[in-house]
């Protein structure tokens, strides 16, 4: 393989073998498992909607308006399901597959421009594989491609601020940037436009002084990037359904937008998603593993290369103050800071390749090769030690798991323990022995075993994880057994999103008054009742006169509370 990424074709091959490094870690569980509660069953839910309604504009969750997210992920994800099946998940996650690719060819595209090709590649393959995106990939959600708008914008940033003050930048880098921030915007508001904003005024604030400015100006490397025909492009992107969901929603889309979701997220814990600042870099070692061992030492020992070397500081600029405003942002979710991993999966590249210039030239002298004199060198050690003990927890919890959940032992579960535990103690003590390059090798090589087996086999078999799947299997069941139960189904203490994509859109999640009532209207329906609330289903069914039976019952894991449910469900006495 190292001579074809030495060659001319270098790139190319690069290109290839990460597209194909992305369908390995991408693709398996795409089609087995089930929706995941709540958001991307909210999102698929609202995307099929589209397609049943024929309504392009407004975005919808059964009757209730969705005024939260604007419409871009929505559109694709409609076609994309127009175009296969729209009654199946996997057409509704295919854009987020998409998204995902094109982040890690994009942020390729960068490092193979300031680094060696193997190192460029080594980069962009952590970034792949690191547990939240991959995660992000499987999901029917706005982040993924979010994640790729956001790096398109910001490599172009990059390679028009990294270019030698007198070359030319490529005539295209300006639609990169502006469409970027066009399918941001139709994606998910301001969070793009804030990155690269924040990116730019770190950058003013650091060139103030740097020598290569002061000749040209500090923003001088900004004029390939045609702002005025940019904004243009962005407007016209933008703007047409912004006027039309205005049209159609009175003008409420905007405002509930703003009111309802974005605003109560600065000001307090929204959704019962609060957390204390230091949150995400508590939770970075695991959403990065497992290159979150590289990670640590790589952030440390390029902190000093920030001076002299202008990627480094762009993707310090590009991290850092966009990290200190999730942070300080009461509502914290893990994914809200995917859009800085491809700067630090880029750092880690840069490390990589300052080691190696290091090796081939042992000469070379600490300044320039980067140092962490100046820092504690317990930030490594912790961070080292906490991806340890994650790989631990995490082999441990393979097999753990479908014990707790289904009281059974899956051999699937036992091989990816096996396979993590392997890779935990190979590379902790390639780790060890300071050999990096090959730490990183086997990171790559571990993921790409254990992914596709947890997530292709796994997880799909958990059966006690997948609660609205067991409803959907139970409700087939009963309907072959009695095939007079062809009505619509009303579900009362279990309310998960889930149930309406996998039951249909008529699914009616109701309080236990209402799900009595719905058996009263459709003598052919079901009602589906939580052990909670089944006393007061009981009472609301006996005042109204009806004789119910219980015909099946199931107990699953609910994981969205975190709590067990046990759920019965129930049809009028047949005569």
């Amino acid at each position: 393989m190292t001579k074809y990424l030495d060659g001319p074709f270098a790139a190319t091959f690069g290109y290839l073998i990460l597209i194909c490094f992305c369908l390995v870690l991408f693709l398996p569980g795409m089609t087995t498992l089930p929706p995941f509660d709540r958001d991307e069953a909210r999102f698929a839910q609202a995307s099929r909607q589209m397609l049943e309604d024929g309504d392009y504009i407004r975005i919808k969750f059964q009757d209730q308006d969705r005024h939260k997210k604007p419409v871009g992920i929505y559109w694709l994800q409609a076609a994309s399901a127009r175009l296969t099946n729209p009654e199946a998940l996997w057409p509704y996650r295919l854009p987020s597959v998409l998204g995902a690719v094109l982040a890690v060819l994009l942020t390729f595209s960068l490092a193979r421009r300031a680094m060696d090709v193997r190192f460029a590649l080594a980069a962009a393959a952590l970034l792949t594989c690191t547990l939240l995106l991959v995660t992000e990939a499987h999901l029917a959600k706005t982040d993924a491609m979010l994640l790729a708008s956001i790096t398109a914008m910001q490599a172009a940033l990059a390679r028009c601020y990294i270019r030698p003050a007198d070359r030319q930048p490529e005539p295209w880098l300006w639609l990169l940037f502006w469409g970027g921030m066009g399918g941001s915007i139709l994606l998910k508001g301001p969070v793009g436009p804030m990155i690269s904003g924040l990116t730019l005024l770190t950058l003013f604030i650091a060139d103030r002084r740097a020598p290569e400015t002061l000749n040209h100006g500090r923003f001088a490397w900004l004029r390939g990037l045609r702002p005025k025909a940019g904004l243009l492009l962005t407007t016209v992107m933008v703007l047409p359904w912004l006027i039309a969901v205005s049209l159609a929603t009175d003008g409420s889309f905007v405002s509930d937008a703003v009111t309802g979701d974005l605003l109560p997220k600065l000001i307090s814990g929204h959704e019962s998603h609060g957390a204390p600042p230091g949150m995400y870099l508590l939770l970075f070692t695991l959403t990065f593993w497992p290159g979150s061992l590289l990670a640590w030492p790589a952030l440390v020992q390029t902190w000093s290369l920030r001076k002299t070397d202008r990627l480094v500081r762009f993707l310090w600029a590009w991290i850092v103050p966009s990290w200190i405003v999730f942070e300080l942002v009461p509502t914290k979710l893990p994914h809200y800071v995917l859009p800085m991993y491809p700067a630090i999966a880029l750092l880690i590249g840069v490390w990589l390749a300052t080691l190696s210039h290091r090796v081939a030239h042992p000469g070379v002298s600490s300044t320039t090769a980067g140092s962490p004199s100046r820092f504690a060198p317990w930030i490594p050690k912790i961070g080292a030690g906490l991806w340890l003990a994650i790989g631990v927890v995490l082999g441990i919890g393979f097999i753990v798991a479908p014990i707790y959940l289904d009281k059974a032992f899956s051999w699937w579960g036992v091989l990816a323990a096996l396979i993590v535990l392997a890779m935990t103690a190979l590379a902790w003590r390639t780790y060890r022995e300071g050999h990096m390059v090959r730490v990183c090798g086997i990171l790559l090589l571990g993921a790409v075993l254990v992914f596709p087996v947890i997530l292709g086999k796994g997880l799909p078999e958990l059966r006690g994880f997948w609660v609205s799947r067991a409803v959907l299997q139970t409700v087939d069941s009963l309907r072959q057994e009695h095939p007079d139960l062809s009505g619509l189904i009303a579900s009362t203490g279990f309310q998960e999103p889930s149930m309406a994509f996998l039951l249909g859109t008529p699914t009616r999640l109701v309080n236990h008054l209402e799900a009595a009532n719905h058996l009263l209207e459709h003598p052919d329906g079901l009602a589906l009742v939580e052990s909670r609330q089944e006393q007061r289903f009981h009472e609301a069914v006996g005042n109204l006169g009806l004789d119910v039976e219980r015909l099946a019952i199931i107990r699953g894991f609910n994981y969205s509370k975190g709590q067990w449910v046990t759920i019965s469900f129930y049809a009028i006495v047949r005569q």
